[in-house]
């Protein structure tokens, strides 16, 4: 991914122990914690997070997410983060991220949010200044090439 897409939004972290489990390898849920904890910045980089959350009694809530596992993160492996918005109406957002170690590939996830009122807990529009934030992030990225791994079925494949 170009850094000539200012919006695609990058979070860096490094793999702790405690986030290894007995293969020496980091475990799934760290995975979906990692990708969980770029997302937060994503979406606080267009308004929204816990003061946004305070404020407005308003949140986001993952409907739907799908990970990928292409390469295993390793104790104190640098891992990258690259996420950016592919879609997004007045209460839903299309999330995607890539896991990276270096340039090598680790993991992907796709992911359906929803804005929610938390006073009702059904979904809720978007503050204008956050639906405008993810629909320019969206706009600087709609050249990025659309990713393999968007959209796949998981399943056992029978010849």
């Amino acid at each position: 991914m170009s850094s000539s897409y200012p919006d695609l939004h990058l979070t860096e972290m490094t793999v702790p122990r405690e986030w290894l489990d007995y293969n020496d390898h980091m475990n799934v849920a760290y995975y979906t914690l990692a990708f969980d904890n770029a997302g937060e910045e994503l979406l606080k980089s267009a308004g929204m997070g816990h003061e946004y959350t305070q404020t407005t009694q308003n949140s986001w809530m993952v409907l739907e997410g799908h990970i990928t596992y292409q390469n295993e993160a390793r104790l104190g492996d640098l891992l990258l983060i690259k996420s950016r918005v592919l879609d997004c109406s007045t209460k839903a957002a299309h999330l995607y991220q890539e896991m990276y170690r270096g340039e090598t590939l680790l993991s992907t996830q796709e992911q359906l949010m929803l804005h929610v009122s938390l006073a009702t807990r059904r979904t809720s529009p978007f503050e204008p200044a956050v639906l405008t934030a993810l629909q320019a992030m969206q706009a600087a990225q709609q050249d990025l090439p659309r990713p393999e791994w968007i959209g796949r079925r998981i399943g056992i494949r029978r010849s």
